[in-house]
């Protein structure tokens, strides 16, 4: 069973190589092949495979979102790249991370530089350059697609790039300092994953 899957890891990862030499990083039969890849990674039931789907789902994310917002497979994305983030433990005693497993240990200068990438993209993507301004709820909900779940709303109904980057900051802060609790009973014995459809009859 465990071969199996990785077969078809390894099958997946093939064609998503296939589909960016023949159509394309940007292309939605690329994005769709990297769907089922991430579909894939996430029910491996493991750690590194599950930050590596992470990955996978939030490129998909990141192209759904601007380029077709209204395709079904975005909602669907979302749901297993949350529940798969969900299972990423956060708090791993000595780390510098944010996001043990995914992400590489950060400096706070690095940090800027990727809440000041991301408010631009929120900025982009609402049409809002004019103002220079993302409604507090964007801020939210980028926020939480980024990872940072615990987030709560901000008290400002507009948010500028400087705001938006000290409280996203800020709460990567926090949780890179976060106190180590008692790690909880492993997911691959409290997890059981619902089947996922794969696309294009894979």
């Amino acid at each position: 069973m465990v071969a199996k899957a990785h077969i078809e890891i390894e099958l997946l990862r093939a064609e998503v190589k296939i589909q960016k030499k023949k159509s394309g990083k940007k292309n939605i039969n690329t994005v769709l092949a990297r769907y089922n890849l991430g579909s894939a990674l996430w029910l491996s039931n493991k750690p590194k495979e599950t930050a590596l789907a992470v990955k996978e789902l939030d490129a998909v994310i990141s192209f759904m979102t601007q380029r077709e917002p209204n395709h079904p497979i975005l909602s669907e994305t979302m749901k297993i790249r949350d529940m798969a983030l969900k299972t990423i433990n956060i708090e791993t005693p000595g780390t510098l991370s944010a996001w043990p497993y995914w992400k590489p240990p950060t400096a706070r200068w690095e940090d800027i530089l990727d809440m000041t990438q991301l408010f631009r993209e929120l900025l982009a993507m609402t049409d809002r350059e004019k103002e220079l301004t993302i409604t507090a709820n964007t801020m939210l909900h980028g926020l939480h697609r980024h990872g940072l779940h615990n987030f709560c709303s901000p008290t400002p109904r507009l948010i500028d790039q400087t705001t938006f980057t000290k409280m996203a900051c800020d709460e990567i802060e926090k949780m890179k300092l976060k106190t180590n609790k008692p790690q909880a009973t492993s997911r691959t014995q409290t997890t059981k994953h619902q089947s996922i459809p794969l696309l294009g009859g894979g």
